[in-house]
């Protein structure tokens, strides 16, 4: 079965999707929390869950519209012959009058390769367009499933239509994995070929193989050593003889005491998923294997090689996958990408141009930068470094205006390029420099406008700040002084976050001020034809090497027990400013308000 395309109406936080459309391969769902994919993938399992849409407009029950999906899915006639063949149930079947002509039509339905079912799902599962041939004189004929292939039954009675055998071909085809603990470790012992849909009979079907088919299970070994380094063997046993059957975890390859072993309900969150997705791939023939949140239980670097190994080993599959972690992505090339957003109420579905996708994965490999920190932004600032990256936002946050307008204005992905001299080193070219993080953000984001910048003026004079700025396309912001820790010159701070890391003899604000006015003026800090001794002079701030002064005040000060770190100390100074002295800090507050705003146009 494949599913190639499907919609939903009234749905959850979905009142209408829009057409998704799905390939064979990895199809990746991907959002942040709380926006409607797992919503959209529990609509996928074989009983349609009817959980109407509600919006402050309509909301009580009695007035809510029934949840439904339609869409189109493929199937093979082997798999469904195969379900009906499981099921035993008659069918009704037009076929002309008389005796039933076998190889006939029916029979011929079930050689296809491929019947593109459309399907629509509510309180029952209906397909509009089922099989049927031109017929001079149709007449209704029941059949039943035999081994060598359908049987007449009778004619002209009320049977079970393709529906019906399309349902079950679902429920067979299609495997549902979420974050929950699986305890499907054990299981009576029986002789199980294929893996139900809930994993249950995992112990059963990894011993069938074991048994019949030992080099599978070598694969399938091999394939959990890679994705889980403490994980060197699997074996299935019965333990003490009972009516069970158990599979175990080795740490070590050799299995000579099982008392070295651990049982896989046991073992850590995201191992039985794991095992049981792998049994899905490689046991079946072709399976819609849908994965929920995969980022919940497993680690990026396990999530990864997951990802990696099924497209690599088993991409007869069709993976539907949803993740809040865009690494994943950058594991495979993915057949679709569909973001979800939430606004409100109401969620809605982009689908994401998957060549763009490509050149990100290239673009942050290239620069270095995470796919994580640009993915699915509607605008990203590239700032001067991890400092920026963390206070910028914070400052947005903290300060918005009680207007309706900013109190929704939603703040842009603040992201610290790698190296900020790339941008002004002669052996470069700016401009291209300029260009491939605006390619970054364009391709990150499905509704991003023109990526915007914000840097640091350090020794950069007039003219060279102009021809970064024309080069930005206008779209660069140069920090009013010369360093982000020019602002946090505000000595009742400094102490506040150098006592909070010292336990014992703690510092003053007349000893951090005695320190600023001693050496303020000293040519190491680059500012002594602006040093007055005033520690507020605008003229001072704007130019005085912060950054070298705050690290030479801290160790001082704290008597070498505390070494300033501008990724800690700085935002932590930011942050006490603001919750006891804004006013301090309103040049760098309206700095950040313009930059939201450049961001927007």
């Amino acid at each position: 079965m494949l599913i190639s395309e499907m919609s939903l109406e009234n749905y959850a936080s979905f009142a209408s999707s829009g057409r998704l459309k799905f390939g064979p391969g990895i199809n990746f769902i991907v959002g942040q929390n709380n926006t409607g994919k797992s919503a959209l993938l529990q609509s996928l399992r074989p009983s349609f869950p009817q959980t109407p849409h509600r919006s402050d407009r309509m909301f009580r029950s009695e007035e809510l519209p029934p949840s439904s999906q339609s869409g189109t899915a493929i199937f093979s006639g082997s798999e469904l012959m195969r379900s009906w063949q499981r099921s035993t149930c008659h069918i009704q079947v037009m076929v002309n009058h008389g005796k039933p002509d076998f190889p006939g039509e029916l029979t011929r339905f079930f050689l296809t390769d491929a019947w593109e079912a459309n399907f629509v799902r509510s309180f029952d599962f209906k397909v509009t367009n089922q099989p049927r041939a031109a017929l001079p004189n149709p007449k209704p004929a029941k059949f039943r499933p035999t081994m060598a292939g359908p049987v007449f039954v009778e004619w002209g009675q009320i049977g079970n239509d393709f529906a019906t055998i399309a349902i079950l071909a679902w429920t067979d085809a299609l495997f549902f994995f979420d974050a929950q603990r699986y305890n499907v470790g054990r299981c009576l012992i029986n002789m199980a070929e294929k893996l139900q849909s809930d994993a249950g009979n995992l112990p059963a079907v990894l011993m069938r193989m074991q048994g019949n088919q030992g080099d599978l299970f070598k694969s399938l070994t091999q394939h959990m050593r890679d994705i889980f380094p403490s994980v060197k063997n699997l074996s299935v046993s019965s333990p003490n003889l009972s009516q069970e059957l158990e599979i175990l975890v080795w740490p070590v390859i050799e299995q000579l005491h099982k008392e070295l072993s651990t049982t896989l309900n046991e073992s850590g969150t995201g191992l039985s998923q794991v095992l049981a997705i792998l049994t899905v791939a490689m046991t079946m023939e072709r399976a819609v294997i849908v994965i929920d949140e995969i980022s919940s239980f497993l680690h990026p670097a396990a999530a990864k090689a997951l990802v990696r190994i099924l497209e690599s080993h088993y991409p007869q599959h069709q993976y539907i996958i949803s993740t809040h972690s865009p690494e994943v992505i950058s594991a495979c090339t993915p057949a679709t990408v569909h973001l979800v957003t939430k606004t409100g109420f109401a969620s809605s579905i982009i689908p994401l141009d998957v060549a763009n996708i490509v050149d990100l994965r290239a673009l942050t490999g290239e620069l270095g930068v995470s796919m994580t920190d640009v993915f699915a932004a509607d605008r990203v600032v590239w700032v001067e470094g991890p400092t920026e990256e963390a206070a910028f936002p914070y400052i947005f946050e903290q300060t918005r205006e009680d207007s309706s307008a900013e109190q929704r204005e939603k703040s842009p992905q603040f992201t610290a390029v790698v190296a900020t001299g790339d941008f002004t080193a002669r052996r470069t070219r700016p401009e291209l420099i300029f260009d491939i993080y605006s390619r970054l953000s364009n391709a990150a984001a499905a509704l991003s406008g023109a990526a915007t910048f914000a840097f640091d003026a350090e020794e950069l004079n007039d003219q060279q700040m102009a021809d970064l700025k024309r080069q930005a396309k206008e779209r660069l912001l140069f920090l009013p002084r010369r360093l982000f820790e020019c602002y946090l010159i505000h000595p009742a701070a400094i102490v506040t976050v150098i006592n909070g890391h010292l336990e014992e003899k703690p510092v003053t604000v007349t000893e951090v001020e005695a320190f600023l006015r001693a050496n303020g003026g000293l040519a190491k800090y680059k500012a002594a034809t602006a040093w007055t001794g005033d520690l507020s002079d605008e003229n001072w701030l704007k130019c005085v090497d912060a950054a070298v002064l705050l690290n030479d005040l801290f160790s001082k000060v704290s008597e070498a027990r505390l070494a300033f770190s501008k990724r800690t100390h700085s935002f932590a100074i930011v942050k006490e400013i603001l919750a006891t002295d804004p006013g301090f800090a309103q040049e760098l507050i309206q700095f950040v308000k313009e930059l939201v705003t450049l961001s927007r146009t």
